[in-house]
C-alpha cells in the first residue's frame, strides 16, 4: 500500500502526471520489476498506465501516467438533490485549476474530502480508503485540470469543432471512440495532427499511441456513473436505486437474422430482468449523419437509463419490434428508463398498463423529450403526440428521418380513457399533463435490412 501511496503522490508532483520508469525507480528506491508488477496488479489497473516507446522510437523512455480520476459532481454548487450521486461533493473553487483555494470565509460547501458521510462512502467505494486525505484532495484537484489528466474535448466532434481550435488543452480526438460507442461509418479514428500537437504539448510524442489512448480510455471509464455503483450497490435493485442519467460505454447488438411476419396487435412484451446502467449519448452517436451535442452531465431530473445486454435479451426485443413493424430490424440499444418521481406517482395504480409509442425526430430531441415528463403542466409549453401502436410510431418516424436509423419511446399511460388527453386522427393521443404519464423504454433500431 505505501508503495502505491509514493508512487501516486510521485506523479501528482510532476508536471502532467507522468514521469519516466527511469526516474521513478530512483526518486522512490525500488525495482523496476516490482514497480512493472505493481502497475500491473488487477487491484490498480485503473490507477496506472504503462506508455511505452513507439516502435520507430529505440531511444524512447518508459513512462508511467496517473489515470486514477476522482471527478467532483459538476451540480453540488447547484444543490445536487441526487442522493445516490456517485460524484464527490466538494466546494468548485477549491479544486478546480483556475482557483488556488477557495477563499470565502463563510463557504457552505465542503472542503475536506472525508468530512461528509456521502464522500466517504464514495472513497470506500472505490477502495481508496488507504489513501491520506491530503492526496486524494489533489487527486480531485488534478482530475480538474485537463493538463494534469486526460480530458478529450467533446467540442472536437461537433460541425462548429472547438472555438479553442489550437488552443485546447484537451485531446481532439472522437470521444464516442474512446467509449466504445461511435456508430458514424465515416469517422476518423486516426492520430490527426491536433492530436500530434497534444502529445507534443504533453511529452507524449515519443510514446505508443495506443498506450496513450488507452490512458484516456481509463480515465472515462472512471467518471461513468456506474463505476461507483457497481461496487457499492451490485445487489440492489431497480426500485430500490437513487435515479441518475448513466454515462455507461457498454453498448452491444446482435447478428441475428429475424424472419418478415405480419405486424401483431400487441403493445407490450415481456422485458428481460438483468439491468446495467447504460449511456445516454450512445443513442446521439446511433444517428451517423447529426451534429452531436456534448455528453449529457452524469445525472439530470431524476431519470435512470438502463441497458439490456444479454444476447437472449436484445433477440427477444428486436423478435418483438420486427412482429410489430411488420418487417426486420436490428437493435442498436435498448433501455429501460425509471424515474424515482413517477414510481411514487404510479405505485398505487393497479390498473394494466396502457402504453403508447413516441417517435423522435432526430437523436438531438432525447434530451427535451426525457425531461417532458417532468415538467409542470403550467409550464408545458408543447403537447407530446403518442401512437396507439409500435407501427404507427414507426410509420410517422419514417415520414420524418433520412435514413432508416429510428428511436422511440413507450409511454406508460397512468389512466385509461380521455382523460390522459386528446384524441386525434390516425390512433394518436395528444398528451399535456406530464402527470398522465412516464417513459419506460427506449429502442434504437436499423430497419429495412
Amino acid at each position: 500500500m505505501d508503495n502505491v501511496i509514493n508512487l501516486i503522490n510521485h506523479l501528482l508532483n510532476t508536471k502532467y502526471s507522468i514521469d519516466r520508469i527511469d526516474t521513478i525507480i530512483d526518486q522512490l528506491q525500488i525495482r523496476k520489476d516490482y514497480l512493472l508488477q505493481l502497475i500491473n496488479d488487477s487491484s490498480y489497473t485503473d490507477y496506472f498506465q504503462l506508455l511505452q516507446p513507439s516502435n520507430n522510437r529505440n531511444q524512447g523512455s518508459e513512462k508511467i501516467a496517473l489515470t486514477l480520476d476522482l471527478f467532483c459532481c459538476t451540480h453540488y454548487a447547484q444543490h445536487c438533490k441526487n442522493e445516490s450521486c456517485p460524484f464527490l461533493h466538494l466546494c468548485p473553487y477549491n479544486i478546480r485549476p483556475m482557483h488556488t483555494k477557495c477563499t470565502n470565509k463563510t463557504c457552505p460547501y465542503d472542503h475536506d474530502i472525508l468530512k461528509s458521510i456521502h464522500n466517504r462512502k464514495i472513497i470506500d467505494a472505490r477502495g481508496l480508503s488507504f489513501v491520506p486525505a491530503r492526496i486524494l484532495h489533489e487527486l480531485t484537484r488534478a482530475s480538474a485540470d485537463p493538463r494534469r489528466s486526460f480530458w478529450v474535448c467533446t467540442d472536437h466532434g461537433k460541425k462548429s469543432g472547438c472555438s479553442k481550435k489550437s488552443n485546447c488543452d484537451k485531446l481532439h480526438y472522437c470521444y464516442y471512440a474512446l467509449i466504445d460507442a461511435c456508430t458514424k461509418p465515416h469517422c476518423q479514428h486516426g492520430i490527426n495532427e491536433a492530436c500530434l500537437a497534444y502529445f507534443r504539448q504533453k511529452e507524449l510524442i515519443e510514446q505508443d499511441y495506443g498506450d496513450v489512448l488507452d490512458a484516456f480510455r481509463k480515465v472515462l471509464r472512471q467518471r461513468k456513473p456506474d463505476y461507483v455503483n457497481k461496487v457499492n450497490m451490485p445487489n440492489q435493485s431497480p426500485s430500490t436505486l437513487k435515479f441518475i442519467i448513466s454515462n455507461d460505454n457498454q453498448r452491444k447488438s446482435t447478428t441475428t437474422q429475424q424472419r418478415c411476419t405480419s405486424s401483431s396487435s400487441k403493445r407490450s412484451t415481456s422485458m428481460a430482468s438483468g439491468r446495467e446502467l447504460s449511456s445516454y449519448d450512445d443513442v446521439l452517436s446511433s444517428k451517423s449523419d447529426t451534429s452531436l451535442p456534448s455528453p449529457l452531465p452524469e445525472h439530470d431530473q431524476d431519470i435512470l437509463l438502463l441497458g439490456y445486454y444479454d444476447k437472449n435479451e436484445y433477440e427477444d426485443v428486436e423478435r418483438y419490434l420486427s412482429d410489430e413493424i411488420g418487417c426486420p430490424i436490428k437493435l442498436l440499444i435498448s433501455k429501460n428508463i425509471l424515474s424515482e418521481n413517477k414510481e411514487k406517482q404510479c405505485s398505487n395504480i393497479r390498473a394494466k398498463p396502457i402504453y403508447y409509442y413516441c417517435p423522435t425526430k432526430n437523436p438531438a430531441d432525447i434530451f427535451q423529450l426525457l425531461r417532458w415528463q417532468n415538467e409542470d403542466k403550467e409550464s408545458t409549453t408543447k403537447p407530446l403526440i403518442v401512437y396507439a401502436s409500435v407501427r404507427d410510431a414507426h410509420d410517422a418516424a419514417e415520414q420524418n428521418f433520412e435514413n432508416n436509423q429510428f428511436c422511440i419511446f413507450r409511454v406508460h399511460l397512468f389512466h385509461s380513457g380521455i382523460i390522459n388527453g386528446n384524441l386525434l386522427p390516425e390512433n394518436r393521443l395528444q398528451l399535456s399533463d406530464p402527470l398522465t404519464m412516464c417513459f419506460d423504454r427506449m429502442w434504437v433500431y436499423i430497419y429495412n435490412l
